[in-house]
């Protein structure tokens, strides 16, 4: 995860990824490097740098604060063993993914429960969806490649709720590499969970609707932005950020958007945040009146657009976040055999390791093998050529999700 934090928090053992300044400004030729000890520090604050961006990913994260002793207001840490023990570990991704495959279907349900009481006229509390969404940023904060991937996976007779779900994780996921304080990151997630609450008052011939749309029944589809805001305000009081991601996901960066028509970066982040993780997750997603697309070629999309309807920045930002090759993604390697993404490498998502578990120039099954295609040696499979379906090949999504 990039985080922006105070030059004095810098640490030795964290990885410098911005230094926010000119070249010419600093005495470091380069931007990105690991901080190797308190000398380097000093340099950068000699420099009047005031923030630097640090790679969590690739060195330390600031550690929490250290309890106090007895008798004493507060302690420090005396090295980088003590800073590292400090920190949460990372879960190992088969671990969190019996996690979030627990957690999912909770998330679903509180999420119906919210829904059924909107279409019901009763009184809509989003307050009571802070503990799931603690428990979503914790899962993300363990593992960020298990709850995400598996959220991604729907029923197509209950997308409304597994959307907003999604939605939610995708979210997390991006603010947590933008750097966003965890306050804010449930502000966020609460956002995506409600943002489509409005479509409760609409028809669901109309929602479910294959064909075009008249120009009343668009209108009637985007009045369900504010619809939903006037639902949920009537008995909750939203956070501001809440609040932009229900006003503005289906804002666009050229002003093509809806409702305001608001341009650019009159968008406020969170929206333009959450007009990118709307837009992945419904192109993922089967739906009545059309096919899900490969998370691959989602992210394709929105590069095309970048600039036009999505901001440039974050579409670049959400493609570091998920990878080229989103974890969970069937690939097509050059050898002909088919292979599910396992983990991304931050620093070269063209080459994630996979799994590979299918021929198809035989049409077989193989004996699964765990190949990293960023190795010289040892990948007698090659580079990927393309993302592939998994319904293409018969084969079944959750089967073959990593664990």
């Amino acid at each position: 995860m990039i985080r922006k934090i105070p030059a004095h928090q810098l640490l030795p053992g964290m990885y410098v990824a911005e230094l926010h300044c000119r070249w010419l400004e600093t005495s470091f030729w380069r931007q990105q490097f690991l901080l190797e000890d308190s000398a380097a520090i000093a340099r950068i604050i000699s420099d009047g740098i005031a923030e630097v961006s640090i790679d969590t990913e690739r060195g330390i994260d600031v550690p929490p604060d250290p309890p106090p002793a007895a008798g004493e207001a507060g302690r420090t840490y005396r090295s980088l063993a003590e800073i590292r023990a400090a920190l949460a570990p990372k879960v190992s991704l088969g671990e969190e993914r019996r996690r979030a495959a627990r957690l999912l279907p909770e998330a679903s349900e509180t999420v119906t429960n919210l829904i059924a009481a909107a279409r019901a006229g009763i009184s809509v509390d989003a307050g009571q969806l802070e503990p799931l969404v603690q428990r979503m940023i914790a899962s993300v904060m363990r593992n960020p490649d298990a709850l995400v991937p598996l959220a991604r996976l729907k029923q197509m007779n209950n997308y409304a709720t597994e959307h907003a779900v999604a939605t939610a994780a995708l979210i997390i996921a991006l603010g947590r590499q933008q750097g966003v304080s965890e306050p804010d990151l449930e502000k966020l997630a609460l956002g995506a969970l409600v943002k489509d609450i409005g479509l409760a008052a609409i028809d669901n011939k109309l929602i479910a609707k294959t064909g075009s749309l008249s120009g009343a029944e668009v209108s009637l589809m985007q009045s369900h932005v504010e619809e939903g805001l006037a639902v949920l305000e009537a008995t909750t009081k939203l956070p501001e950020l809440s609040v932009a991601v229900v006003l503005e996901h289906h804002e666009r960066f050229d002003g093509g958007g809806y409702p305001y028509r608001m341009v650019g970066e009159d968008i406020s982040l969170a929206g333009r945040m959450a007009s990118i993780v709307d837009s992945f997750d419904a192109m993922t997603s089967q739906r009545h009146y059309r096919s899900a697309i490969s998370p691959s070629m989602a992210l394709a999309r929105l590069y095309d657009e970048r600039g036009n309807q999505f901001d440039p920045a974050l579409v670049a930002a959400f493609v570091r976040t998920v990878g080229v090759y989103p974890v969970g993604t069937l690939v097509l390697l050059e050898s002909g055999h088919l292979a599910v993404v396992d983990a991304i490498h931050a620093e070269n998502t063209l080459t994630p390791v996979v799994r590979v578990i299918y021929h198809t120039g035989r049409q077989q099954y193989v004996a699964p093998v765990t190949v990293d295609l960023a190795r010289k040696f040892g990948n007698h499979y090659g580079r990927i050529l393309r993302a592939e379906s998994f319904e293409r090949w018969g084969l079944s999504p959750l089967r073959w999700q990593p664990a």
